[in-house]
């Protein structure tokens, strides 16, 4: 079963949409057309070479990476330079390539709340807010009987979120009326005339980029031909997004454990360490990849250690003798762990849209740095 790149698209755009996008991020289609068909799928960090002749040694159509292959502008195309090949060999052989980066660093359970699920951090916020997610309200009528079956359906895609608490609903009943016109296919066979039904009103808040997935999940188990609902937006302060995470651990931890575990978690052989070491760690800064502008933000807030990648030397020394402790686990090390997680949700969105594709995780990229 095959796919448009379209369709694949949106179902990414739900998990990470566009407009989480940092101002000077290229996300999205850079290679290809939305009207491709797509039966596999390689999701990558890195769209390199080697990723893209590995999808073609596995048959795949499409290669759906973290960081841009086109992230800068082309002025000149010299194919025998390592960017202009890669763009050829994609060409050459109908390979569609996309990428979702800035907009999968801020999304909800995206790349950093994944850092912070397995470094297991508890209370995490953004530690850079980049903007707000505005709320809404949906309110839909349904036949009594029909509200479990109305509100596990718009839970599962995320609706009903308040804080800590999921599933938050309210539902009232009432009374709805309808007249059946010419044509209509009534849930009711007897309805004729002005029809009387007894009719809960479901409530329930969500975010407004699960407004389309809310609403399809919606209109696949409701019983009623034409849905009746109602969408408002709220005033209400709405979900605070960003870069990187800020959390803790419920119990601290001596450095020299950190350590030992972030080497294993992250599969690394070595930490670059800058800043003052501190004896125990509770309170932990992360931030998938290049993270270095965010040093200030993670010592403002309190955190003991700030765990990413690709710190410079300048970035470095004004905390050298900070009471917090920098961790370069370098960039690959600190986004690669995500990728077959990224695969797995994306294969599960797919299949619940009805599009089984076969997902494939990279097996080809590898770290450009290497210890010796």
């Amino acid at each position: 079963m095959s796919a448009k790149v379209g369709q694949i698209l949106a179902l990414v755009e739900e998990q990470a949409p566009v407009s989480l996008a940092l101002p000077w991020d290229r996300v999205g289609l850079a290679i290809g057309s939305f009207r491709q068909e797509v039966d596999k799928l390689v999701v990558a960090l890195e769209a390199s070479e080697a990723v893209l002749h590995g999808a073609v040694e596995v048959g795949a159509q499409m290669v759906l990476s973290h960081h841009p292959l086109l992230f800068k502008p082309v002025e000149r195309f010299c194919p025998d330079r390592p960017l202009e090949r890669a763009i050829s060999f994609a060409i050459k052989h109908d390979l569609v390539v996309a990428a979702a980066h800035t907009n999968l660093d801020v999304a909800v359970d995206g790349l950093n709340d994944y850092l912070v699920q397995v470094l297991n951090l508890g209370s995490a916020k953004p530690l850079e807010i980049t903007q707000t997610e505005a709320m809404l309200k949906l309110s839909v009528f349904t036949p009594v009987g029909y509200e479990d079956r109305i509100r596990e359906a718009i839970c599962g895609v995320g609706a009903g979120v308040i804080g800590r608490y999921e599933h938050c609903s309210f539902a009232a009943r009432g009374e709805g009326t309808y007249r059946p016109l010419p044509g209509a296919g009534p849930w009711r066979q007897d309805a004729e005339g002005l029809t009387r039904a007894v009719e809960s009103r479901l409530e329930v808040v969500l975010p407004e980029r699960l407004v389309e997935s809310v609403l399809r999940r919606l209109k696949a188990v409701h019983p009623y031909e034409e849905v009746a609902y109602d969408l408002y937006p709220l005033k209400n302060p709405g979900m605070p997004l960003g870069i990187g995470r800020i959390g803790q651990w419920s119990q601290p931890r001596s450095f020299e454990q950190v350590l030992v575990d972030l080497k294993q978690l992250f599969k690394v052989p070595f930490i670059k360490v800058a800043g003052r070491t501190p004896s125990k760690v509770q309170r932990v800064a992360v931030c998938g990849g290049s993270g270095g502008d965010l040093i200030e933000r993670a010592w403002e807030q309190g955190a003991e250690i700030f765990i990413t990648g690709d710190i410079r030397y300048h970035q470095a020394v004004p905390w050298a003798q900070e009471r917090m402790a920098i961790l370069d686990l370098g960039h690959f090390a600190t986004e690669v762990l995500f990728i077959p997680e990224w695969g797995r949700r994306l294969g599960a969105a797919l299949a619940q849209a009805h599009l089984p594709l076969e997902i494939v995780p990279d097996s080809w990229g590898s770290d450009p740095f290497r210890y010796v």
